[in-house]
């Protein structure tokens, strides 16, 4: 790879692991096959930007699939990933597509079969020393499941539980492998195969974040509080959510060469009480509040951060009031966040928080509401890591004990129509408060990822005075 660092930067992430890389995703991927101790076959995404929808390519990066981005650092498209636990002669086999130098004329540089050069490049960085055209993928798997002992073919397709029914995702580029290969196996007519999802293992070796994942995650955080504070400080020339949503954004990406972790949220007022609002494109008055949800990513690690603040710089007794009974909340569930408990628990010290001071803080004093919900408006907390929301998508991990090195969000919000009089004032307000820090799960405690970004009523009024 020597003067070609470009090649790393667009298809391989080496996760900040430098000359460790290699040993990192090869120690990832055996510790997959000592849990599985059966053949593999996991896919990254079949096409990239214009590969599909051919008018998407416009601001469309290609992002891998984590699976493959976790077990090998490859961020191209058409890689196929064979993992052969009982294989003698070569147990991890990586299928790319050809060298095509037209298409990297307009495209840029891929590893590819057909190039020594590339092929050693690919066999450097990865470990994986077998490496093959990947319309060699079906008949190279034929010969291997032919000869497995337990006919169990293994791969990655995302399933779960909900109201105690088995629902799968049926839409993405894993269940379309899965069903190709559903179809191989019914082909080679094999008594007892068994195609088996390998899921649940591979997501218990990738939630827990290792020492260079979370150097990434903090690094992931740094950034994206440096732009909030330069936000902040600008925040009285931005009219519009766009142009909050466009100031944030470039701070980011300026500082950042590996994109967003998620469209930023820029909702003003009653549009955020919207909890996914993404048409970001109203102006706003200085009488109301601004949620932001924003964050970018550093190598494949991601923040995920929400602040509210007030468009005129200052709080008004019935927003700061609001605001500080949601800040309770969550500085409540990070003192009681740690290894052995669960997001479930989480919640109720949430919303338990936060429905308790409702009454005690807002309804004392005089104050009347009418929330968007019953209860609770969401969870508090999801997990994090190749995903900006990792792990099962279902999330029945919110029961699990939580284990060191998870990372998670820690974001209460309170949305709904309010009203009190305070000092003789009266305020009435349609308003969306969320507050979401990142943490890192210790065996004693947890890491806030990103305890350096504002989020004090006195902090951001502070910065925003210029």
């Amino acid at each position: 790879m020597k003067n070609n660092k470009k090649t790393y930067t667009g298809i391989f992430r080496d996760g900040g692991a430098g000359k460790f890389a290699k040993r990192r995703f090869s120690q990832r991927r055996k510790k997959l096959m000592e849990r599985e101790n059966k053949l593999m076959v996991i896919t990254g995404v079949p096409y990239g930007p214009e590969g599909k929808t051919v008018w998407s390519y416009a601001y469309c990066a290609t992002y891998q699939e984590p699976s493959i981005m976790y077990l090998t650092g490859i961020n191209q498209s058409e890689v196929v990933l064979l993992l052969d636990p009982n294989s003698k002669v070569s147990d991890e086999i990586l299928f790319v597509a050809e060298k095509d130098l037209n298409l990297e004329f307009w495209n840029g540089i891929r590893f590819g079969v057909g190039d020594e050069k590339s092929i050693r490049e690919v066999q450097k960085v990865t470990g994986i020393q077998d490496v093959r055209d990947i319309r060699d993928l079906k008949q190279v798997l034929k010969e291997r499941f032919i000869k497995q002992k337990k006919k169990q073919l293994g791969t990655f397709w995302v399933e779960g539980t909900r109201n105690k029914k088995k629902v799968e995702i049926k839409t993405d580029h894993n269940w379309d492998f899965k069903t190709r290969l559903s179809g191989w196996l019914r082909s080679w007519k094999t008594p007892g195969a068994e195609l088996v999802n390998i899921m649940g293992n591979h997501f218990d070796l990738r939630m827990p974040l290792d020492e260079y994942d979370v150097a990434n995650t903090q690094m992931a955080s740094d950034v994206t509080g440096n732009a909030f504070k330069a936000t902040l400080k600008n925040f009285q020339a931005l009219r519009s959510e766009y142009q909050v949503q466009g100031f944030i954004e470039g701070q980011m990406q300026m500082n950042s060469p590996y994109g967003l972790s998620f469209p930023s949220i820029v909702a003003s007022g009653r549009n955020a009480t919207v909890l996914h609002y993404m048409k970001n494109d109203d102006a706003f008055s200085k009488k109301e509040l601004v949620l932001i949800d924003f964050g970018v990513r550093w190598m494949t690690m991601h923040a995920d951060i929400s602040r509210t603040v007030p468009a005129s710089g200052r709080f008004n007794p019935l927003q700061k009031m609001l605001y500080e009974i949601v800040l309770k909340a969550q500085k409540a569930v990070q003192r009681k966040a740690k290894a052995g408990v669960t997001i479930d628990e989480l919640n109720d010290c949430c919303w338990g928080s936060i429905n308790s001071d409702l009454d005690t803080v807002f309804r004392a004093a005089g104050g009347k509401c009418k929330l968007k919900y019953n209860n609770r408006p969401h969870g508090v907390s999801h997990l994090m890591g190749e995903q900006e929301h990792d792990g099962d998508p279902f999330r029945n991990y919110l029961s699990r004990p939580m284990q060191s090195g998870w990372l998670i969000s820690n974001e209460p919000g309170l949305y709904g129509t309010f009203h009190i009089k305070l000092n003789g004032k009266t305020y009435e307000e349609e308003i969306g408060i969320r507050i979401e820090d990142n943490l890192l799960i210790t065996k004693t405690g947890c890491r806030n990822m990103s305890r350096k970004i504002p989020k004090s009523v006195a902090e951001i009024e502070r910065l925003m005075e210029g």
